[in-house]
């Protein structure tokens, strides 16, 4: 065994013993397992009551408007004020949400604008949440335990997608949905009371105006060719792949996998495959850790083949299992290199350019993607995206800057 074979479990253990990481997983646990519940009670909730595909499209896209609208303005919050109060802002957000939509559908409201209000509380929590964590991460965890922290960070919030789903159908088949979203919007609420005990990571303090500031995130994002190169794949892959799981694959589900059951088993094997993902990423530290990322979300394609072809439940969450591996993998080395390449200056802000690029077309995917089904099909969209996986991840890694992007630390 080499000497940095054996100093690894010692550095592993280092970082599972590190008293900020395990409250940080306990809260985000909580988190993660709301999060979980929230596609299968909510989709569910929307089907039953208002009986519209396109309805249910148009409530997730006003969560993605409005954490679109935001987020930018939200990253620059970030790098000026507590990141630890914003987080716990976000979970307060995304709770109340969930609560509200629950206690809307009970009392048997249809009106859609209420939902699509609830929904934009939780596209509000989103934008709060993405660039805080990033800079609280990168002010707090040491460089060494990065990479480590955000593999811990994947195991966790897909431990959550395995049992959230699960959780949420039981919850659904033995009282309803919309009781299922109440009891799902409690833990965000949980774990922003045990976030409250974790390091503030406040931001630099700075007299530049607000403008200003959001002036130097955008400089700072557009000067690093490999981020606004993944962010324009994931842009498409937010409209060709997610927009139609999230809105086509519960209506897969009611046709073809036994319903808000069958649906929890596959979101559930996307995230157990999320969790070796996440296994991966701590265990393996590749030289380029972007280019690894990339190779892995193809991992993916299979997953979108099933559906389109309606392949056997447990082919289809094993390929979701395949799937879930790789877009956790990517996202635990994505985070890492965020985290080692930008200045901590403008990390919040730049984080919040990342993400707003890579979902900035969410709305129109949610929203399209009942006509686009019409147009070539369900199977057809479905076998779209296995398509653009493959293609998208060739093409971006022909881009030198993405390619070559080395593990090295400049902050």
């Amino acid at each position: 065994m080499s000497q940095s074979n054996q100093r690894r479990p010692a550095r592993t253990l280092a970082v599972l013993r590190d008293p900020v990481i395990q409250r940080l997983t306990i809260a985000r646990g909580f988190v993660s397992l709301a999060m979980g519940m929230l596609p299968v009670s909510l989709s569910f909730t929307i089907l039953r009551l208002l009986h519209s595909a396109t309805d249910l499209g148009l409530i997730f896209a006003a969560e993605s408007v409005t954490m679109v609208i935001t987020i930018a303005g939200a990253g620059v919050l970030a790098d000026r004020l507590s990141r630890k109060h914003l987080l716990i802002l976000a979970d307060l957000l995304f709770g109340l949400s969930m609560l509200s939509t629950g206690l809307l559908a009970i009392t048997g409201i249809h009106a859609l604008t209420y939902y699509l209000v609830a929904a934009a509380l939780i596209g509000l929590a989103d934008a709060l949440f993405v660039p805080a964590f990033e800079g609280w991460a990168q002010a707090v965890i040491p460089a060494h335990q990065r990479q480590q922290a955000a593999a811990v960070r994947s195991i966790y919030r897909n431990i959550g997608a395995i049992a959230g789903p699960f959780l949420a159908a039981l919850l659904v088949a033995v009282f309803s949905a919309p009781l299922s979203l109440i009891a799902g919007g409690i833990l965000p609420l949980i774990g922003g009371a045990i976030f409250t005990q974790l390091p503030d990571g406040r931001g630099a303090q700075t007299t530049s105006s607000f403008l200003s500031q959001l002036t130097s995130g955008w400089n700072s994002f557009r000067s690093r060719t490999w981020i606004w190169t993944v962010d324009l794949q994931f842009a498409l892959w937010h409209v060709l792949v997610w927009a139609p799981i999230m809105v086509l694959g519960p209506v897969l589900a009611d046709h073809y996998y036994h319903g808000a059951g069958g649906w929890a088993l596959i979101w559930a094997g996307a995230g157990v495959g999320g969790v070796i993902g996440g296994l991966a990423a701590f265990r393996f530290h590749p030289k380029f850790p972007v280019r690894a990322g990339t190779l892995a979300m193809m991992l993916l394609a299979p997953a979108m083949i099933g559906l389109a072809v309606h392949a056997n439940i447990w082919l289809t969450t094993g390929a979701t299992l395949v799937g879930g591996a790789g877009l956790e993998f990517f996202g635990a080395l994505w985070s890492y290199s965020i985290q080692t390449h930008v200045p901590s200056d403008v990390v919040s802000k730049v984080a919040s350019f990342d993400f707003l690029a890579s979902v900035a077309f969410l709305p129109i995917g949610l929203v399209i993607a009942v006509p686009m089904a019409h147009l070539i099909s369900t199977e057809g969209v479905f076998f779209l995206a296995a398509g653009y996986l493959v293609f998208s991840a060739v093409l971006v890694l022909l881009v030198p800057s993405v390619r070559n992007l080395a593990r090295t630390s400049s902050t």
